[in-house]
C-alpha cells in the first residue's frame, strides 16, 4: 500500500530499478506492479466519485439496494480487476454506471445501463471516441471545418464521407483509416447503422435520424457521457 501510494516518478524508478536489475525474478514482477499501481488509482477514482456523487445528491442513497444495480456494480468492479482499461473506456464505463445508479435512475434505466456495460466492455478507447465524435455532431457541435464540408456535400449517407467527417471531428485530419478500422465492429455491436444492403447504395449506410449512430446507440453515447 505504501508503494502504490508513492508518487508517480517514484513508481517509475522503481519500476526501472526492477527492469535493469540482473534478479531475473524480479522482472516477471514489474508487470504486475505496473498493473497494481493503475488498478489501484483506478479504484481510489471510481471510491471518492461515488462519494462526490452521494454528497452531491446525484446518486442514490442507497445506490445498491436493485439487483441490476448490484449486477452492475459487480460487472464494474470485476471489468478492473480483469482489464486495465484506457483512460477514455474508464470514463465511459463509469458514467454508464452512474446513469443507472443516478437518483432520476428507474428500472428502464438500471436495466439499460447493465446492458451498456457489457456493451462498453467489448471496446476500447477509439470506439469510444469515434462514437463521441458521431454523438457531437448529432448535438449539433461539429467543430468549423466538419461543418463546413457537411453543408458542401450532398450525400452525407456516404461511408467514405462519415469515416471522413468522424476522422477530423476527432482530430485525425482525413486520416479516416482509424475509423476505417473499427467501423465494422461497431455496426456489429448495433452501435451505428450498417451499410446499405442494396447493391445500388453498396457505399452508402442506412440513414438515421443521429447521423449514423442507432437510437440504442445514441442512447448509448448519453448514458456515457452524462456524468463526464
Amino acid at each position: 500500500m505504501d508503494f502504490l501510494r508513492a508518487p508517480t516518478v517514484k513508481i517509475a524508478e522503481f519500476i526501472t530499478g526492477v527492469l535493469v536489475s540482473e534478479q531475473k525474478d524480479w522482472k516477471f514482477s514489474a508487470g504486475k506492479l505496473v498493473q497494481a499501481a493503475i488498478k489501484g488509482n483506478l479504484l481510489t477514482q471510481l471510491g471518492r466519485e461515488i462519494e462526490k456523487y452521494r454528497n452531491e445528491g446525484r446518486i442514490k442513497e442507497d445506490y445498491f439496494a436493485t439487483h441490476k444495480n448490484q449486477a452492475s456494480l459487480y460487472e464494474l468492479l470485476k471489468f478492473l480487476d480483469e482489464e486495465v482499461p484506457d483512460e477514455e473506456l474508464f470514463k465511459a464505463i463509469k458514467s454508464i454506471f452512474f446513469a443507472g445508479i443516478s437518483v432520476d435512475s428507474d428500472a428502464q434505466n438500471e436495466a439499460l445501463a447493465y446492458e451498456f456495460l457489457q456493451t462498453a466492455k467489448k471496446l476500447n478507447g477509439t470506439e469510444i471516441l469515434i462514437l463521441k465524435a458521431n454523438f457531437d455532431i448529432v448535438r449539433g457541435h461539429p467543430i468549423a471545418e466538419v461543418q463546413k464540408r457537411m453543408e458542401d456535400t450532398s450525400n452525407n449517407h456516404n461511408r467514405g464521407r462519415w469515416r471522413k467527417f468522424i476522422s477530423i471531428q476527432m482530430g485525425y485530419s482525413d486520416f479516416d483509416a482509424v475509423v476505417r478500422k473499427y467501423e465494422a465492429h461497431l455496426e456489429e455491436l448495433c452501435l451505428i447503422t450498417p451499410r446499405n444492403e442494396d447493391n445500388r447504395f453498396v457505399n452508402d449506410y442506412e440513414p438515421s435520424q443521429k447521423f449514423r449512430l442507432t437510437e440504442i446507440g445514441f442512447k448509448f453515447c448519453e448514458f456515457m457521457t452524462k456524468y463526464e
